[in-house]
C-alpha cells in the first residue's frame, strides 16, 4: 500500500504531509512526498510574445530536491520516506505519481499547491477528488494528526455514499477505530435499517455507531464530526442525488471546504 501526498511550502501542504506521515505509519503503507517544479511558461501582452530565462530543467529539479528535503526534515519525516520532483504542474504530477504507484490515496491541502483558489476547494485538491485515480484526502491547514477518535461516514443510497462507506470501514478497521455512520434525514433518505443494510453489505466488523441527522446535509455532517470528535470525514464525490453539482457532489466540496479535520473524498466506481 502507498500514499502519495503533494508537498509545497504552503500550510495545508505541510498539513498534509503531517496526516500522511502519522497515517502511513498506522497504516503500515509506504509514503511518498511528491513536489511538483511547474517550468514557467512564455508571457504574453497585447498579442506579443515577451522574453522569458528559462531556467534549465535539471537546476530547476536540483531546487525542487533541495526544498522537498528541508520540508521532509522540518516534518520529521522518517528516513524511509521516499522523496520524488517532478516537472509539470500539481495536479498532473500528483495524479501521474499515484497512477504509476498504484496508491490507495493521494494527500493534499484544502487550499491547493500554491494555485489559485476555487470557491470553496483549491483547484489542485478540487482536481484530484474529481479526476484523480484514487481517493483524495484533503486536509486543511488547522487539522489535527489523526488521533483515536472515530472515522466518520456520510451515507446516502447513492453509489457514491456505498464506496465511501466501503473504503472507511477498511480505513476505521486497520486503524482500529471506530466507524461513526451518519445520514440526514430527508424525504429520500435512507431509515436505520437502511443505513444498517448498507454496513453489512461492507462486510467489515468494525466497531460503528450509527447517528441520524436533521438540517442542511454538509452543515449536518460538518457539526456532527465536531460534536462527535472525527478524526476523519469520509465522503462520496458524487453528493446527494439533485444537490449534486457539476462533477464534484456540491456535499462533498461543502464538507470539505468547511471541515476542520482530514475529509476523504471517494468516487464512485465508473459504469462499464
Amino acid at each position: 500500500m502507498t500514499i502519495v501526498c503533494g508537498v509545497d511550502h504552503s500550510p495545508g501542504a505541510r498539513a498534509a504531509a503531517q496526516i500522511a506521515i502519522g497515517l502511513s505509519g498506522r497504516l503500515g503503507s509506504r509514503l511518498v512526498l511528491v513536489h511538483a517544479v511547474q517550468l514557467p511558461l512564455p508571457s504574453r501582452e497585447m498579442g506579443v510574445a515577451q522574453p522569458t530565462i528559462f531556467e534549465p530543467v535539471d537546476r530547476m529539479r536540483e531546487a525542487g530536491a533541495t526544498r522537498l528535503e528541508e520540508i521532509a526534515k522540518e516534518l520529521g519525516a522518517p528516513p524511509e520516506t521516499a522523496r520524488e520532483v517532478r516537472i509539470g504542474g500539481a495536479e498532473e504530477v500528483i495524479a501521474t505519481a499515484a497512477e504509476e504507484l498504484e496508491a490507495e490515496l493521494v494527500a493534499v491541502g484544502s487550499r491547493g499547491l500554491g494555485s489559485v483558489a476555487a470557491l470553496v476547494l483549491g483547484s489542485v485538491s478540487r482536481s484530484l477528488a474529481i479526476r484523480g485515480p484514487c481517493p483524495t484526502l484533503i486536509v486543511p491547514a488547522s487539522a489535527s494528526p489523526v488521533g483515536d477518535g472515530p472515522i466518520m461516514c456520510a451515507v446516502d443510497a447513492g453509489d457514491g455514499a456505498r464506496a465511501a462507506l466501503a473504503k472507511a470501514a477498511e480505513v476505521a478497521e486497520r486503524l482500529g477505530l471506530q466507524l461513526l455512520l451518519v445520514t440526514v434525514e430527508a424525504d429520500d433518505a435512507p431509515s436505520s435499517a437502511g443505513v444498517e443494510r448498507l454496513v453489512d453489505e461492507a462486510g467489515r466488523g468494525t466497531r460503528q455507531k450509527i447517528a441520524l441527522l436533521r438540517g442542511e446535509p454538509a452543515g449536518a455532517i460538518v457539526e456532527a464530526a465536531e460534536a462527535h470528535g472525527a478524526d476523519m470525514i469520509v465522503v462520496g464525490s458524487r453528493g446527494r442525488g439533485a444537490l449534486a453539482a457539476s462533477v464534484l457532489g456540491s456535499v462533498s466540496a461543502s464538507v470539505a471546504g468547511r471541515a476542520s479535520c482530514p475529509v476523504l473524498v471517494v468516487r464512485a466506481p465508473r459504469p462499464n
